[in-house]
């Protein structure tokens, strides 16, 4: 039983001492660089480029489209919150426009 024991608590022993081994530092080689051309596709054309009625080539789709642009509520308040904005940025920039004044003033006085 002794000697179990001895021989548990060396192979315990053993495993912390593995699992205290600090890692081997691997060094990046310094000559790698990146190169001067990367391959260029076959496709050129970008197709974000394209407007989009004539991406799409069915009627049907373009109309459906066209109906929720119109409609798209998201975009309606995105809209009217750039108005309201550049009405703010209208109304902040007042004061620091020139004024002109005029005042303009007769009189009349009565003798007797």
């Amino acid at each position: 039983m002794y000697k179990q024991l001895i021989c548990r608590s060396l192979l315990l022993l053993c495993l912390a001492a593995m699992g205290c081994k600090a890692p081997s530092v691997v060094l990046r080689d310094a000559r790698k660089s990146t190169p001067a051309h990367y391959g260029q596709g076959a496709d050129s054309s970008n197709s974000a480029a394209l407007p989009w009625r004539s991406f799409f080539a069915d009627p049907d789709l373009v109309r459906l489209i066209d109906t929720a642009l119109k409609n798209n509520q998201e975009l309606l308040i995105a809209l009217q919150e750039i108005e309201i904005a550049r009405s703010e940025a209208r109304l902040r920039q007042g004061p620091l426009l020139p004024k002109v004044r005029a005042r303009v003033g007769a009189g009349l006085e009565k003798v007797g």
